[in-house]
């Protein structure tokens, strides 16, 4: 399996690999920006998505969702590029979320979505996975 990091958004915004700055949950959702997150092996790209993340996570003590938007100018991009299932991972300081895409023609699926998101400040760690076949489509759309 080929392994390729490509970094989202506009080609004059490459963000540091050290990211100092802990993420921090807010009260209510803010506005989401949207980055695009590719996944290749050479020449040929298996994975591509542009969207907007927002992690929403329970706090423990006052029992409360709260948001943390993910800005795509501060994420590293990983993942791989198989014939039958691809992953792609997203970092960013604090966390991360995984996508493993499944090719199963004459459609692909997302078959599992897991995300971190360690909050030193608050001393909390929140994790999630879901194994669901999710946002089919047919080869070639989205």
């Amino acid at each position: 399996t080929d392994t390729t990091t490509i970094r989202p958004g506009t080609p004059t915004a490459i963000p540091s690999t050290t990211m100092t700055a802990r993420p921090t949950l807010a009260p209510q959702p803010s506005p989401i920006p949207t980055g695009t997150y590719t996944v290749s092996s050479g020449n040929r790209t298996c994975v591509k998505v542009a969207m907007g993340l927002q992690l929403m996570a329970q706090n423990t003590q006052t029992k409360r969702m709260e948001y943390m938007t993910v800005n795509p100018n501060a994420t590293q991009t990983s993942g791989s590029c198989g014939t039958v299932q691809s992953e792609l991972n997203i970092t960013f300081s604090g966390g991360f979320i995984k996508f493993t895409f499944v090719k199963q023609a004459p459609t692909y699926y997302v078959s599992k979505i897991e995300a971190r998101l360690q909050l030193y400040s608050e001393g909390m760690l929140y994790y999630a996975a879901i194994h669901e076949k999710l946002f089919t489509t047919t080869l070639g759309n989205s």
